[in-house]
């Protein structure tokens, strides 16, 4: 509690400072900027921090049990430690990119840009800031994956699985730089347009109306190059990839996560804050 005295030189008032507890800095008080880790941090928190994320990892979690559950009474559960880790991590590669999108666009849709570009002004930093959280939660993704994978080999063993756990490295890295290409996809549709429902839609719609290209003869071939579902799907073989195959994925990425994350960059930079 503060005490108000009288300075008997000048005759004003002064007032002592509050014994202990949050103090104002001084005028003279150095201003230090926010470190990048603490950006992280904050990004990553509001991705999984909210109503709206946690609901949403809560209803991906059940999705993910169920179909574990479905695998161990599909042939008495008797898979292998790979075909485990297809069924916990394909929901998690097909829903999971929504984190990203919802990072990109919450500033927008619930006008909290302005707290955060005048808490740090400069904005590239807050994007690299969400590129390095959602890549965090890629790999986090990546591990739930094997945990999950694993806990399901256990159980079907326990129901009398003779298959052999063995699992080749070209799986887990396949998986790994699939989950990491997905989520950032998520963010930059989600930087592209900043408006959640639309990013959503696109998100989502696009990638299927891409097998369209198929009905068409002289389009089967670009097809091949520019379906970033078709052309990730050799990540999860378990093989190393040809030369044309990464080219291919090489082509997908730079046009589905590289093309819309420049034109949200842009965006982001230069869009007044309201």
């Amino acid at each position: 509690m503060s005490t108000t005295t009288v300075n008997t030189e000048s005759g004003a008032p002064h007032v002592a400072p509050p014994r202990g507890g949050f103090r104002l800095p001084t005028i003279d008080t150095p201003i230090k900027p926010v470190s990048f880790g603490r950006l992280v941090r904050v990004e990553t928190r509001k991705q999984i921090d909210t109503l709206a994320g946690r609901w949403f990892l809560i209803i991906l979690g059940l999705v993910i049990v169920v179909t574990m559950t479905i695998m161990l009474f599909v042939g008495q559960g008797d898979h292998d430690y790979g075909t485990y880790l297809a069924a916990a991590g394909v929901p998690l590669g097909i829903f999971l990119p929504v984190l990203g999108i919802l990072s990109a666009t919450q500033e927008w849709s619930q006008r909290t840009a302005m707290t955060t570009f005048t808490l740090e002004p400069r904005r590239g930093r807050v994007i690299w800031a969400k590129v390095a959280s959602t890549l965090l939660i890629g790999l986090g993704a990546v591990v739930a994956t094997l945990i999950l994978g694993a806990v399901g080999r256990l159980l079907g063993d326990l129901r009398g699985a003779e298959t052999p756990w063995g699992i080749d490295g070209w799986l887990i890295g396949g998986i790994t730089l699939m989950m990491l290409l997905y989520v950032m996809q998520g963010l930059a549709f989600g930087l592209a347009l900043l408006n959640t429902p639309a990013a959503i839609v696109a998100f989502f719609a696009l990638p299927t109306l891409l097998p369209l290209m198929n009905l068409v003869s002289w389009l089967q071939t670009p097809y091949e190059w520019i379906d970033l579902t078709m052309t990730s799907s050799p990540l999860t073989s378990g093989v190393a990839m040809t030369g044309e195959q990464w080219a291919q994925l090489a082509v997908s990425v730079v046009l589905w996560v590289g093309v819309p994350l420049t034109i949200g960059v842009w965006r982001v930079l230069r869009r007044e804050v309201k």
